[in-house]
This record gives structure tokens, C-alpha cells and sequence, in this order.
């Protein structure tokens, strides 16, 4: 082989690689870009959801959610105002007009959506503490 030729091939190869490296260099330079113009927008959006509402405001949203699902009936129970549950229709009554109604209980029911609730609203509570503190 002529020793033109190697020396066109070697450059062509050493062209090839520099070439790579820098359209590399640069995709990473613009996934980086994205990530931190994603980051300021998550900043900017929480920015914006602090100074939305107060705490006075999420503390009413909550003790009524827990008023509503977990004391009250609570209360309701203990004071001798029965609880009505509906209970199961046919399969075949869509609507719930022909089969289906409301039973009552007595006493305290807890369900298995009162305690997600109570545990959400908990965590929600506790939650929103935790950030409040670290600033």
C-alpha cells in the first residue's frame, strides 16, 4: 500500500473519531441543558404552589376531610345516631333502582377506605411539616 493512501485512511479514521467525540460532547451538553431548564421549572412550579394557599388554609382542608371520613361518625356513634350503609345490588340492576338499599349499623365502622384516608391525610399533614422545616 501506498504510503498516500495509509496517510488518507488515517485521517479519514482520525477525522471519523474526533468527529464522534465532539457530536457526543455536544449531545450531552444539550441533555444537560434539558435537565436543568427541567430542574428551574420544577422551582419555578414550586415556587408558584408555596405561595398558593396558606398553612391556616391546608390545616382547614385537612381537619375537615378527618372530620368528615373519621370523626363524625365517630362522634355519630358514640351519641346513638345509627349509620347507613348501602348494600349490595344484583348484577343485573345496573342503575341500583330495582334491587340494592341503605342498612343500618350500630357502633363504631371503620372501613378499609377510612383508614387510607386518615393515613393520607396524616401523611399529607406531616409531610407538608417536613418541607416547612428544612428551609
Amino acid at each position: 500500500m501506498p504510503i498516500e493512501l495509509l496517510s488518507m485512511l488515517g485521517g479519514g479514521v482520525a477525522g471519523f473519531i474526533f468527529k464522534f467525540v465532539a457530536t457526543q460532547q455536544e449531545a450531552q451538553e444539550r441533555a444537560f441543558e434539558r435537565v436543568v431548564r427541567s430542574q428551574e421549572l420544577a422551582d419555578e412550579s414550586g415556587d408558584r404552589a408555596a405561595v398558593r394557599g396558606s398553612v391556616l388554609g391546608r390545616r382547614v382542608l385537612l381537619f375537615t376531610i378527618l372530620w368528615v371520613v373519621a370523626l363524625a361518625p365517630f362522634v355519630a356513634a358514640l351519641i346513638g345516631i345509627p349509620t347507613y350503609v348501602e348494600t349490595e345490588r344484583a348484577p343485573w340492576d345496573v342503575l341500583g333502582w330495582f334491587s340494592g338499599g341503605f342498612q343500618q349499623l350500630q357502633g363504631v365502622i371503620v372501613l378499609e377506605e377510612l383508614r387510607a384516608a386518615v393515613v393520607a391525610a396524616v401523611g399529607f399533614y406531616l409531610g407538608s411539616g417536613a418541607v416547612s422545616r428544612r428551609r
